[in-house]
């Protein structure tokens, strides 16, 4: 009896933490959708938790933001993928656009963040990719996106030599995302469908000039 008891509490335990987790990222959503800062303080008043509680969550308000990317329906991107690889990458870039294009202050805010924890010496590898206070070697960026390309990718990883492969992955990832966001709407300024089909084309033609220097050699 005792046992169970001691399992309950342990399980309702994690829950809460869970819970106060996803509370978290919830206000960091609700603080940017409000044009607001996203600080550990701000969240925690949103989430009604202690601040204290909230550092022990989240060290960095990127930490919190980064988070925000996997609760945003990211994984969606890559389910039930069809098998063709062009088939593949084209249903990949338009999901991930739909997705960022359908709430652009969060994803402006998480770049935004990104680039405030930049440093020069975590650039050129001097000090790992330190943040802004240098108090962890959290990576500035998420591998998410690269880990979304690398998954549509993979009917290719025997077909393509390895180095093509992998310089494929690394340009069709330059050309979706949130960065891909900012150019085409601010620097092209495009609307969002039209950023979208841009995305698309220049994924499929990268996709296709690989394949073209695949058959050539």
């Amino acid at each position: 009896m005792t046992e169970g008891r001691t399992g309950s509490a342990t399980g309702a335990r994690r829950n809460q933490k869970l819970r106060t987790r996803r509370a978290l990222v919830d206000a960091a959503v609700t603080l940017v959708r409000e044009g607001r800062a996203v600080t550990i303080a701000d969240a925690a008043e949103v989430a009604q938790v202690s601040v204290a509680t909230a550092y022990r969550y989240f060290s960095h308000p990127q930490d919190l933001l980064r988070e925000t990317q996997s609760t945003a329906r990211g994984f969606e991107a890559v389910a039930d993928l069809p098998e063709e690889p062009a088939e593949r990458v084209d249903q990949l870039v338009a999901r991930v656009a739909d997705l960022q294009f359908a709430d652009e202050a969060l994803w402006r805010a998480v770049l935004r963040s990104s680039l405030e924890r930049w440093t020069p010496t975590g650039a050129d590898g001097a000090d790992g990719a330190d943040g802004v206070d240098g108090a962890d070697d959290a990576p500035i960026r998420h591998r998410f996106r690269l880990d979304l390309t690398r998954t549509a990718l993979e009917p290719l990883a025997g077909t393509l030599p390895a180095d093509l492969h992998r310089r494929l992955l690394m340009a069709i990832t330059l050309v979706y995302g949130a960065e891909a966001l900012i150019t085409t709407r601010d620097v092209c300024e495009l609307d969002p469908a039209e950023a979208k089909d841009v995305m698309r084309w220049a994924a499929g033609a990268l996709l296709d000039a690989a394949l073209r220097e695949a058959e050539g050699s």
